[in-house]
């Protein structure tokens, strides 16, 4: 699926752009194809909600501090001191409990956008979260391009607002007014590009995607390929076929039908693989195994 990235892998790309390559969908898919506009308009209110929930705390945490102080004022002017320690103490409070308040999130989880059952977006929305936090860690290089044309890598601490409340909105929306309301700050206001490196979703190259595609061919040249790619004579690449044999174990012809606890006990009387590694592969949560993918060009996996 190469010629579906919108540029070669080593390029930078259009950061929605770059977020369709990395969901492996064909260039020029709109980003409404992906996430639904009545998800994002969900996902913007509830930034601007957040935004005003902040402001109105800041003006808390500021009436809050003129409160205490003019408690200090008092219990030194005006007998007795306890009138004034009263309005000190309760100015402080106001403002302990505006400063805490100002660390809750606005940003909703995806059980909270995806309300029907609906594999398809939640897993576009993990995916989504996967991509914010490569940037955010600096791991998926991210570049400004400003108006006068000049380009500048974005900041380690600009780069922080991928992963902070509403940093999903760099990425879906094109309202920098919506990238205001990012708590974090500082945060880049310029066209924003990445560089994929060959990068793709880790929610579609699972064991568990794997295990899961229904395709026979396909199947089998997804694992022809990932042999071919783990043929190096050190212990992570052994490890990592023999995962991938286990894979291949599981989709066996003669377990069809069977549930996965027939298989692994099949599997483990023969003393083929060990329980817990079937476990974790069948649930696609084994981390050599996601760990070995990572290494892998995997902008080429059929």
């Amino acid at each position: 699926m190469q010629e579906q990235l919108p540029l070669r892998p080593a390029e930078f790309v259009k950061i929605r752009d770059g977020f369709i390559a990395f969901l492996k969908q064909p260039a020029g898919t709109p980003i409404e194809h992906v996430i639904p506009p009545d998800i994002i308009d969900v996902m913007a209110l509830a930034a601007r909600r957040g935004r005003k929930h902040r402001q109105m705390l800041d003006i808390v945490r500021g009436v809050s501090i003129l409160v205490a102080a003019m408690g200090a004022i008092i219990s030194l002017a005006i007998e007795p001191m306890i009138v004034g320690i009263l309005v000190l103490v309760a100015g402080g409070l106001a403002f302990i409990w505006a400063h805490n308040r100002r660390k809750v999130r606005y940003e909703l989880e995806i059980d909270q956008l995806v309300t029907e059952p609906n594999e398809v977006l939640q897993r576009n929305l993990r995916a989504l979260d996967d991509f914010r936090n490569l940037i955010a860690s600096g791991d998926m290089p991210c570049e400004e391009r400003l108006p006068d044309g000049a380009v500048k890598p974005v900041s380690a601490n600009m780069l922080r607002a991928f992963g902070a409340d509403h940093g999903a909105l760099l990425v879906l929306s094109r309202d920098q007014g919506l990238w205001q309301c990012i708590p974090c700050r500082p945060i880049p206001m310029s066209a924003l590009w990445v560089r994929l490196g060959g990068r793709i979703a880790p929610v579609f190259v699972t064991s568990r995607a794997l295990l899961d595609t229904a395709d026979r061919q396909l199947f089998d040249s997804r694992i022809e390929w990932l042999l071919s790619h783990a043929d190096h004579a050190n212990p992570r690449a052994q490890s990592f076929r023999e995962d991938v044999q286990a894979i291949v174990a599981l989709r066996r012809p003669e377990f069809e039908g069977l549930t996965f606890e027939q298989k692994k006990q099949n599997l483990t009387d023969n003393k083929e693989f060990s329980a817990s590694r079937l476990e974790k592969l069948h649930a696609g949560i084994y981390p050599p195994f996601n760990k070995f993918l990572t290494s892998l060009p995997m902008h080429e996996f059929p």
